[in-house]
């Protein structure tokens, strides 16, 4: 009895600390980590969002992206970007051109979201091609923006040069490519201007170029401010529209930001898009022109477009065409003839539709 009331008393002395003849307490450690139950792990995984998964090329998927991910900084001209937003090197019936350095696709959310949407709308929606069509993006802009060589705006992340889905001769899917096209919708890759051995011709996809466009200005997530373009090709995709009995909210849309700026743009399009409510917050600003579906809108959220005063927009040094005809050397009797066709419709011109400069 004696030897159980020890043991008890022993006992009881251990739990509450009150034991004179404890054993010698261990040294000292570092507290140690504790170790969540299984139940109390899986709910703070639950909390935790899962890191955004890499793409072709590297960086989050544009498609899984708040759009608070990045901001549009000042206007296309003399703006910068933060938490740019790089377009996958390919995906699903699209690629960035091979051509460009990758670290030159960087725009913000909502433009490459919307680009890759579009591209993969129109890969899922048309008939498979073997090969299959594929659409070349070409410069978005700089990972934070800024200065872009060869271009004098491109500078805040919400601009993009998007080749125009091509034709082989056979009719045949290509992939595209920086191509001018005359107003037949044809053109050639001429490769080595001197040879005409290697000449291959092409023509423009109109009925992907418009699925392209159509599914941008569809997209709500982002604003369509211009879409530069020459006016031949605008033309063959408003007359394809409204052949194929398009909404008439999009074909009215697409009348009115396509316009051919004083280079021709005949050989890509300029996709440009507003600054969102939240960009405005952050310090963004638009250029002209504003409609007025645009002021509502930014009206709704509680915004309203910014002007970008009187800023002096950097002058840029770009190659001229001349300047880039005599580079280039030597060149066929045949790609000589284009050049001086081309001068027909480089001009801009002026047809007096209300939101063209």
């Amino acid at each position: 009895m004696r030897a159980a009331g020890l043991v008890a008393i022993v006992a009881i002395g251990l739990v509450f600390g009150c034991d004179r003849a404890q054993a010698p307490a261990p040294p000292a450690t570092e507290p140690r980590e504790a170790v969540p139950e299984p139940a109390v792990a899986a709910e703070v995984a639950a909390l935790t969002p899962p890191a955004p998964p890499e793409v072709p090329g590297g960086g989050p998927d544009p498609l899984t992206l708040d759009p608070s991910y990045s901001t549009s900084i000042g206007g296309p001209n003399e703006g910068s970007l933060t938490g740019g937003v790089p377009l996958p090197l390919s995906g699903p019936g699209y690629r960035f051109t091979p051509r460009k350095k990758p670290e030159r696709r960087h725009g913000t959310v909502e433009l490459v979201a919307a680009l890759v949407r579009a591209a993969v709308h129109v890969h899922t929606t048309s008939p498979t091609g073997d090969p299959p069509a594929i659409l070349t993006f070409g410069d978005i802009g700089m990972p934070q923006g800024g200065e872009i060589a060869g271009h004098g705006s491109h500078r805040a992340g919400r601009d993009a040069d998007v080749m125009f889905y091509l034709l082989h001769e056979d009719g045949t899917p290509a992939e595209g490519k920086a191509i001018p096209l005359d107003p037949e919708g044809k053109g050639t890759d001429y490769k080595d201007l001197a040879d005409p051995a290697d000449d291959v011709a092409f023509a423009i996809d109109v009925p992907r170029t418009w699925a392209f466009v159509a599914a941008l200005l569809a997209d709500d997530t982002v604003q369509i401010q211009q879409i530069y373009i020459v006016e031949h090709l605008r033309t063959m995709l408003l007359e394809h529209g409204k052949r194929v009995k398009a909404e008439a909210l999009i074909l009215s849309r697409f009348a009115d930001v396509t316009c051919q700026p004083r280079f021709p743009h005949d050989d890509h399009m300029h996709i440009r898009a507003f600054c969102t409510a939240q960009d405005i917050a952050g310090g963004c600003n638009d250029v002209a022109p504003i409609y007025p579906w645009q002021r509502a809108l930014l009206e709704s959220q509680g915004a309203a477009p910014v002007a970008p005063g009187k800023r002096k927009t950097p002058k840029v040094k770009l190659t001229s065409v001349d300047e880039a005809r005599e580079k280039a050397g030597p060149m066929d009797a045949a790609v000589s003839e284009f050049l001086d066709r081309r001068k027909a419709w480089a001009k801009s011109p002026h047809p007096g539709r209300k939101w063209c400069k």
